[in-house]
């Protein structure tokens, strides 16, 4: 397969080709910046360019700039939306253009698009959008920009991923020091829903997606187990031999990450149900098997990082 992917430098985007150079496929990274690498093409969302995705056996799409890496003022509210919304609408109109449309576009989302939080409601593809934060209008109109490559034909899926347990980055790695030395804290009354599921998981599901010519439109990229925080704490905690039972209120969240807290941790009680019906098998589908195979990394990025040191 010849895949062109734009991200890849991500957690994400790195495991991915890792995977897909480990089966013997050609990853084509799509980079702002000058070429570096052999396998590198510069490209400009603002001048989108057919050629580059011309004869693609599937473009798949993870740009976007981080949620948890600045506090969100205003500035950096602007560039999360943007490089979201115009990453996605440049690569549909590249796929809408191309001479030798690519067979597929596989574009991020999230599962804010069902809101900022929903209880204990089971909310599955056909669940109602969320109209009540930043993220969930952001996420709505994500999808929407791939519409020029779903109008022109190409084959186009949405990816709605649930948080990514992975050691090598993301909310893991994070939490770790804290519950090590004993501080690790449920945050806020413990009761909202956590859907997860794991890197290996998430690059398999992305895989499956784009080589399956029947799937298309939006697919909750989450393990079928959602779990409560309160859950999520005490599995963290076990899987490294400690206890956890401290508890940090949401206002102390709000003033250590502003408004990021209530936007990424409130309730989501995701079900992969489209994802299942179609036929995908989930390694790791309860949080204490995911929070194991994290915490040992994925194999595929770490042959990646192996081969590239000198």
């Amino acid at each position: 397969m010849r895949v062109v992917v734009a991200g890849s430098s991500g957690l994400i985007g790195g495991a991915l080709r890792a995977a897909y150079h480990g089966d013997g496929h050609e990853v084509v990274r799509l980079v702002r910046r000058p070429a570096q690498a052999p396998d590198e093409v510069r490209w400009d969302p603002l001048r989108p360019d057919p050629r580059l995705v011309e004869g693609a056996d599937a473009v798949v799409n993870l740009a976007g700039a981080p949620l948890g890496d600045r506090r969100w003022n205003a500035r950096y509210r602007a560039l999360i939306a943007s490089s979201r919304i115009d990453t996605a609408s440049a690569l549909a109109t590249m796929a809408a253009r191309a001479a030798a449309p690519p067979s597929v576009l596989v574009s991020m989302s999230g599962i804010r698009y069902y809101g900022v939080d929903r209880g204990d409601e089971e909310l599955t593809e056909t669940s109602a959008a969320g109209t009540d934060g930043f993220l969930p209008l952001v996420t709505a109109r994500w999808e929407a920009a791939t519409g020029t490559a779903a109008e022109a034909g190409v084959r186009v899926c949405h990816l709605r991923t649930a948080l990514v347990l992975a050691g090598e980055g993301g909310l893991v790695p994070r939490l770790l020091t804290p519950f090590r030395c004993g501080l690790g804290s449920t945050l806020g009354s413990g009761r909202a829903y956590w859907s997860f599921l794991t890197l290996h998981d998430t690059v398999a599901a992305i895989r499956f997606l784009a080589e399956r010519p029947r799937t298309e439109g939006p697919y909750n990229l989450a393990a079928p187990n959602p779990v409560r925080a309160a859950d999520f704490t005490k599995a963290l905690a076990s899987a490294i031999g400690r206890t956890a039972r401290l508890r940090l209120p949401l206002w102390a969240l709000r003033i250590g990450v502003g408004q990021m807290g209530p936007e990424v941790l409130g309730s989501l009680r995701v079900i992969p149900e489209r994802l299942s019906a179609a036929g995908f098998c989930f390694g790791y589908p309860d949080i204490e098997a995911a929070l194991r195979a994290a915490l040992k990394g994925n194999p595929d990025t770490q042959r990646l990082r192996r081969s590239s040191d000198p």
